[in-house]
């Protein structure tokens, strides 16, 4: 050989060589189980899943490079997009559905060669399918914190009711048994905290339960993955679009006029009255499980599913979910998307849910629930629960 062809050669020696170790660094064709430097952003608290990596890293050497930023929800938003603008932002974010519209522009679409439509359905709650595109899916679902109705044991006796409510329209009879109006009409002890909005913790995803359990969902997605408004469409006969119906019958438990008045916007905010013993039933999500009873440590109170409507053939709840999405720019894309399907494994979901006190984001999880009825009740609420793509929080 010339000295030129020894010196191409040489090149194109090198070039494999930093080929080959490229593709292992990042779990590439040819590659190890190493994911590389892997960084994800959300907005769960920093022990929870500093816990959570722990844990999973013991058992897969992988995730031992996987390194986690909490930032404050107000901000995140803002944060992120400043991030990755700048080309300083993480591999991995957490998305939710109330984030999903304003940031799907941010991540990179998991195409279904990496994780198929049909395994994607088996293996994950009916709320992950707001992840789903027509080319891949959005994110992987990690966390779910399904809402559930919260009642107060010691006001539903006292006026002869041994259990809660199952269906909306038993809230007709029991608002006039259980709410207390003093001689100026004013609310001392009320039913249930429907009604307005600022006063209700959680007023946008209780009116949303309701919605979606007549079937309107809000917002869809075209066959092209456009996100368009569906909210208020009338049926074919004409009549009453459901999700007005849905929109009178909450605004009605603030109505003086009606009987089952039992809130208005002067009393304090729905979680408060509640741990305060001054309203029997509260809709929130599992997480406040604990700050309840932390709250009021002397509050009889037990935990249901969401009431549905009678005569319903699906059984809805209202969720807040949460998916691991490869962020646009990602420095370690390979590493992220190997990080994301590991942590959204089978395994690795029992451990999150056991460390975050929450059911689940997998429907192929078997949970214990035999010494908690509580937990029987988030993990079929998980289930039940369902959301709609928000194009815009603050606006929507």
């Amino acid at each position: 050989m010339t000295p030129f062809q020894t010196i191409v050669m040489g090149v194109f020696v090198a070039l494999i060589v930093v080929g080959v170790g490229v593709f292992s660094l990042f779990g590439g064709i040819g590659g190890t189980t190493g994911t590389g430097s892997v960084v994800i952003w959300g907005t769960i608290e920093q022990t929870a899943m500093d816990k959570i990596l722990t844990a999973l890293s013991e058992k897969d050497k992988s995730l031992q490079d996987a390194t986690y930023v909490a930032i404050k929800p107000a901000t995140y938003q803002g944060e992120l997009i400043n991030a990755i603008a700048a080309g300083v932002g993480p591999d991995l974010i957490l998305l939710s559905q109330t984030t999903i519209g304003t940031l799907s522009d941010k991540i990179s679409l998991i195409p279904y060669s990496a994780v198929s439509q049909t395994d994607y359905l088996s293996s994950f709650v009916d709320e992950g399918q707001l992840f789903l595109a027509p080319q891949g899916t959005l994110a992987l679902p990690f966390v779910i914190d399904p809402m559930v109705m919260y009642w107060n044991r010691d006001t539903f006796t006292s006026v002869g009711e041994g259990n809660p409510p199952q269906y909306w329209n038993d809230f007709i009879a029991l608002a006039p048994k259980m709410t207390s109006l003093d001689a100026g009409g004013t609310v001392r002890r009320s039913a249930v905290a429907l009604g307005t909005w600022d006063n209700i913790s959680h007023a946008k995803a209780v009116l949303s339960a309701l919605m979606m359990q007549t079937g309107d969902f809000i917002t869809n997605r075209t066959a092209e993955g456009a996100l368009v408004a569906t909210l208020g469409t009338k049926p074919d006969n004409g009549s009453v679009a459901p999700a007005a119906e849905a929109l009178r019958f909450y605004t009605d438990f603030a109505n003086p006029s009606k009987t089952t008045y039992s809130w208005n916007r002067s009393l304090p905010a729905s979680y408060n009255a509640f741990t305060s013993g001054d309203v029997a039933v509260y809709f929130g999500y599992a997480s406040e499980y604990l700050s309840i009873g932390e709250r009021n440590p002397n509050l009889r109170f037990g935990v249901a599913v969401m009431p549905q409507l009678q005569g319903a053939s699906a059984r809805i709840t209202s969720g807040s979910i949460q998916g691991l999405a490869v962020a646009r720019g990602a420095r370690n894309p390979n590493g992220a998307l190997a990080v994301a399907l590991k942590l959204t494994t089978a395994a690795a979901a029992s451990v999150v849910a056991q460390e975050m006190g929450l059911p689940p984001a997998r429907r192929d999880v078997s949970v214990d629930t035999s010494a908690s009825s509580v937990a029987t009740v988030f993990v079929q609420s998980a289930l039940m629960a369902r959301s709609w793509a928000d194009p815009n929080a603050a606006a929507t």
